[in-house]
């Protein structure tokens, strides 16, 4: 939609194909349906945030940085606010508002959209390209492929853009799931699923490269989930083969406090509560449930009283809370994953234009490109930074050419 959006506005006569009954599907279930826009930084903490995604985006970013994203939508009455944590959302908590402004702007640009058009095939013509769909052509000077990934497939993501972009000779970098649960090999956590922590620290060293994540987190019928282990899928997803060694990873549950701070704590708490159950003594730590499987991994009786607690029981406790290991052997499937990590190489794409480098008058526009970033609106952003480039530099390609036609008929 924002590629059309920018296609418009710069001249072209803009055709938006949509295989679904109506357009933003999967839109409507970001941020769990408040969707979550973007994030707050300037443009080159965006680049940092991307990693190595970061220098191929940068042109986009400044098409459509942050801030011009959050201008575009107060322009049309919506404002944004923004979350503790720096999440951008609409001050309605409605992803159906952003998607009913995407639409209208489209609309009152004169785009038309085609709705239950499922597009099987694209062929490069000497005066352009032709669109199949069933039995329906469409005939164009430049096409932008903006299908998304294979993530959430019910909502219409389901690889055509891989399809359509091999068919021109590009290079699909293999699909994974990214910012997606994780199964861990330990069993216990299921013991506490549905179970948060608000924030932890999560390190691991892979490869010889040292990863961290940071944010919420939650224990979940086969491993962890949440916000910091969705970033935490996203930094391993490419050292999780289908079968192999685990990834191991540690914890810090209470990231907030220093070990010495820690252990002073645990101390004064006990002290303070003599006589209370050792997990209730240090309720205000942790919760009870997630302090007794702690107690038990710590080698200290969940059932004795706070004035019981050993000394080197005591440190065993400050050194898992501090350093809680786990073993990652998956994720969950991709068709669970909130985002794709592979799609059309980035080698193949000029990142200034969003041009295909194999078939001049392709684009390439969001997650169908082998572009990912954080949780938190940093991949939305990036379906609309790439969007909006995509759709001016389509329209130059096109512009003052012959408009995109729709025959109905038998394709020949």
């Amino acid at each position: 939609m924002m590629a059309s959006i920018s296609a418009t506005k710069a001249g072209a006569e803009t055709i938006l194909v949509e295989g679904n009954s109506s357009a933003g599907r999967k839109l409507l279930r970001t941020g769990r349906t408040r969707c979550n826009l973007t994030h707050t930084g300037s443009v080159d903490d965006f680049i940092k945030a991307y990693g190595p995604f970061g220098r191929f985006l940068r042109h986009s970013l400044h098409e459509l940085s942050p801030d011009d994203l959050r201008r575009y939508f107060a322009r049309h009455k919506l404002e944004m606010k923004v979350e503790k944590d720096g999440c951008v959302f609409p001050v309605t908590d409605r992803a159906s508002d952003v998607l009913r402004i995407l639409v209208e702007d489209a609309r009152d640009l004169s785009v038309r959209f085609l709705y239950g058009w499922p597009v099987q095939g694209i062929t490069k013509e000497q005066a352009g390209f032709m669109l199949l769909s069933n039995a329906r052509k469409i005939t164009a000077n430049a096409v932008i492929i903006a299908t998304g990934g294979v993530t959430w497939p019910h909502t219409g993501s389901t690889g055509d853009g891989y399809r359509f972009a091999q068919a021109f000779g590009h290079t699909i970098v293999e699909p994974k799931p990214c910012l997606v649960p994780l199964v861990t090999v330990e069993t216990w956590p299921a013991q506490l699923a549905g179970l948060g922590v608000p924030y932890v620290v999560i390190t691991a060293q892979v490869s010889r490269r040292k990863l961290r994540s940071a944010g919420a987190m939650m224990f979940t019928h086969d491993g962890i989930g949440g916000p910091a282990i969705f970033d935490l899928s996203r930094l391993i997803a490419d050292f999780l083969p289908a079968s192999g060694d685990p990834v191991n990873i540690c914890v810090d549950l209470i990231p907030q406090c220093q070990t010495q701070q820690l252990d002073s704590s645990i101390i004064s708490l006990c002290s303070d509560n003599p006589r209370k159950e050792l997990a209730g003594a240090l309720a205000e730590l942790l919760p009870r449930a997630l302090l007794l499987k702690l107690c038990a991994l710590a080698d200290a009786p969940a059932a004795i009283v706070a004035s019981q607690l050993q000394k080197a029981q005591r440190r065993q406790l400050v050194a898992i809370i501090k350093r809680l290991p786990l073993s990652i052997k998956a994720a969950h499937p991709i068709a669970e994953a909130t985002v794709t990590r592979g799609g059309v190489s980035t080698d193949e794409i000029d990142p200034t234009t969003m041009e295909s480098r194999l078939c001049p008058g392709l684009f390439f526009a969001g997650e169908v490109i082998n572009v990912d970033g954080p949780s938190g609106g940093y991949n939305l952003q990036i379906a609309f930074s790439t969007g909006a480039l995509a759709g001016k530099t389509a329209a130059v390609n096109a512009f003052q050419l012959a408009a995109p036609r729709v025959q109905t008929g038998q394709a020949s």
